[in-house]
């Protein structure tokens, strides 16, 4: 079978083995692809039924990984996740209670990592900047800051 022949759920089910998908970037891959919106339905729904695609537990694995990475703040993390598809009142479920100090941990690490010292002049402009870039919010961004100040 040429790629041209393969149906919406045959095409669904290649994409879905590379990667996981949320229904909504799964159905607007298939679209962009020219397949009809009702056999792309009907695709979804039997992927649904036969549990190859569950949002919720896609979205709350993913989660899941990108916290436990550490690399970003939890806003970015929720941004990325609804980018993908996932709904923003289901993430937001997932942030485990603690996670301000998991938020402050993190922007400490990234601090570690960026700045070897705080000699510079202009540091803590410098890891506002830095952190605030990545998503920080103000009081983390300042508890993070003194943090590494007092570890140098």
């Amino acid at each position: 079978m040429t790629k041209q022949n393969k149906t919406a759920l045959q095409k669904a089910t290649d994409l879905l083995a590379r990667q996981d998908q949320s229904s909504t970037v799964l159905r607007r891959k298939l679209l962009i692809r020219k397949y009809e919106a009702s056999e792309v339905d009907a695709a979804i729904d039997k992927l649904k039924q036969a549990n190859y695609l569950d949002d919720d537990e896609t979205c709350r694995r993913q989660f899941e990984n990108l916290y436990e990475e550490g690399k970003l703040s939890l806003r970015q993390i929720l941004y990325k996740l609804m980018q993908r598809g996932f709904d923003k009142s289901f993430i937001e479920q997932l942030i485990p209670d603690d996670a301000d100090e998991h938020e402050r941990l993190t922007a400490t690490r990234l601090l570690e990592k960026k700045f070897k010292s705080t000699d510079d002049k202009t540091f803590k402009a410098k890891a506002w900047q830095f952190l605030a870039a990545r998503g920080f919010g103000e009081e983390v961004i300042s508890a993070a800051i003194e943090d590494f100040l007092q570890a140098e």
